[in-house]
Order: C-alpha cells, then structure tokens, then sequence
C-alpha cells in the first residue's frame, strides 16, 4: 500500500470515528454493574475509572500486588474499589490500600499493605458532567 493511499485511509478513518471531547472519559450509563471500568487515556496510560458512593473517580489501573487490572475489579458497598484477583481494596479518593489481598494470600495481607501496598494507587482529578466522566488535569 502506498504512503498516499494509507493517508487516505487513516483520513478517512477519523473522519468516520469522531474522537470524544477533551477530558471525557466514559460515559456512566457505559460503565458496568461493577462500577468501574479500564479507560485508555492517552497522557496518563489505562486508568481505573467508575462512581464510588456517587463521586467519580479515576485511580491508575493496576494493583499493588500483582499489578492486576483494577478497572476489571468492582467498587464495593463501602465505596472502596476491590482488586479482581485476591481482593485487596483501595479508598479511591485517596489511592490507599486499605485491605491487603485475600484468598490465599491473606495470612500475607498485611505484608502486602505494609510493602508495595504502602504505595499508593494515583489519584486523578475528575468531574461529573454531562452524564459522564471527564478527567480535569
């Protein structure tokens, strides 16, 4: 494929794909049961984006203990977002792991909370509006 023909192509796929509007996230309506969802963005790589107690917010995505994908976890009664593999939790307002994982792991949960744990999650500023998510730095 030439160079002409393969700028035609990506000119023609963005004219088809409108990019969303600067900062936005997700929609809530798009977001699963769980609350919480895997976003791409760009500036700051995939994050863990969804509404915990009717706030948004949006952590960066992997867990302190074995770097699963926190926005395929879920946000629990309490508000705090729970790792899909062992269920560690973190307070999504904050970053920090407020329980260490679970299962087979937990005679190591405190460990965990007291090692890599102790770093927190990052934190990002966002805002509802329009129905969505939109990130603000």
């Amino acid at each position: 494929m030439s160079c002409e023909r393969a700028s035609l192509v990506c000119d023609h796929w963005r004219v088809s794909t409108p990019d969303p509007p600067a900062g936005r996230l997700i929609a809530v309506d798009d977001l699963p049961s769980s609350h919480v969802a895997v976003v791409e963005d760009p500036p700051h790589g995939a994050l863990a984006v969804g509404i915990s107690g009717g706030k948004p917010f949006a952590v960066s995505n992997r867990c302190r203990h074995l770097f699963a994908p926190l926005g395929k976890g879920s946000v629990t009664d309490d508000g705090c977002l729970e790792c899909p593999w062992h269920g560690a939790r973190y307070d999504v307002s904050t970053g920090e792991m407020v329980r260490g994982p679970q299962g087979a792991f937990r005679p190591l949960a405190g460990v965990v909370k007291a090692t890599t744990g102790a770093r927190r999650l990052q934190t990002f500023p966002v805002e509802l509006r329009d129905g969505a998510i939109f990130l603000l730095a």
